[in-house]
């Protein structure tokens, strides 16, 4: 009786002892693929990383060149105002120069006739 305990004991802790086993190498191959499960996230993370960091990248390079095109649309601006404004001085320019000229013939004209009511007022002291 008691070697039938003992075997029966031990049989039950052979199946223990292979059930613990079994327990152990099925933890092990889940410790396993946690972490070749964690090693392949990180390096996932770190393509990502470079990868964001090229977005960025690409990104202040995009913005730096609107911001290039910006500055070139202003100074196309300024310049189509400045083009403007030199066209509008153009114009005034020529009437002043035709209210001038006309203004230099009244003056003309002017001078003239008095010269030649000069010279009458000479002739006519003259003939006295």
């Amino acid at each position: 009786m008691y070697f039938t305990t003992f075997c029966f004991r031990n049989e039950k802790l052979k199946d223990q002892i292979s059930d613990l086993t079994q327990q152990i190498i099925n933890r092990g191959k889940i410790v396993q693929d946690k972490d070749e499960q964690v090693k392949r996230l990180q390096s996932e993370k770190k393509k990502s990383d470079e990868t964001n960091k090229k977005l960025a990248k690409e990104l202040a390079d995009l913005t730096e060149s609107v911001n290039g095109n910006r500055i070139v649309k202003d100074l196309r601006e300024k310049l189509v105002d400045e083009k403007e404004r030199y066209r509008r001085l153009e114009i005034e320019l020529e009437r002043f120069k035709t209210a001038a000229k006309e203004q230099l013939m009244k003056e003309q004209s002017v001078n003239k006739q008095l010269r030649h009511v000069s010279l009458d007022r000479e002739r006519n002291m003259n003939s006295l």
